[in-house]
């Protein structure tokens, strides 16, 4: 980790320089589920989070610039990685709570429509369990992420995304399901719109805003 991390702060002042900043995180497993055969099948994922046009000047300046092709060289040398393009809708988030913190616990549950639901029924359907949250709630921000490049063989068609301050906010969650009603609407959810893989949490630290 330590060689991995020198090419990461590489990374960082290569976005700097060449105009392509990144919100990046890096997400650790907490409480995951193995892969069918038992084994873990990564160690921790790194979020990097831009708009299109600042992905887009990244990747050409990375994979046509001298300096991006021997960063990239040595990042390759230093782990084997998984690279895929996703999009993500936000639904909901408390910017204030995020923006004074470096890391934060993320739930990732990823769902598939149940047959004859279509996308503008779950847009629907997330507008409405959307519409109650308050900054008030342990939950900081839920993003619908949607596979995209290099992602064809996800467990559903878009994942569930939450994130909590910490991991008290996680256990105020999980209460706030078990204890307070919270599993009614969960099963509703995966009765009538959804199936759903189950949840995976992470802990995440933030490496890098833009600007910073």
């Amino acid at each position: 980790m330590t060689n991995y991390n020198r090419v990461i702060n590489a990374y960082i002042e290569w976005s700097k320089k060449n105009n392509a900043e990144v919100f990046l995180m890096r997400a650790t497993p907490v409480f995951t589920s193995p892969t069918p055969d038992g084994a873990a099948d990564f160690e921790f994922m790194e979020l990097l989070i831009s708009p299109y046009d600042v992905s887009g000047t990244g990747w050409t300046k990375w994979l046509t610039g001298e300096d991006g092709q021997k960063l990239n060289e040595q990042w390759q040398e230093a782990a084997d990685c998984r690279v895929a393009l996703n999009t993500a809708f936000i639904e909901v988030i408390d910017q204030d709570a995020l923006s004074n913190r470096d890391d934060r616990m993320m739930v990732f549950n990823w769902c598939t429509p149940k047959a004859g639901v279509s996308t503008d029924q779950l847009v629907a359907k997330h507008d409405q369990m959307s519409a109650g949250w308050t900054t008030d709630s342990p939950l900081k921000a839920w993003t619908i992420m949607v596979p995209g490049l290099g992602s064809r063989n996800t467990p559903g068609a878009f994942a569930h995304i939450l994130s909590f301050e910490d991991a008290q906010g996680l256990m105020a969650w999980q209460n706030a399901t078990a204890n307070e009603g919270g599993w009614r609407a969960r099963q509703d959810y995966e009765t009538s719109y959804a199936e759903c893989t189950g949840d995976n949490a992470y802990y995440a630290e933030v490496l890098h805003r833009p600007g910073s």
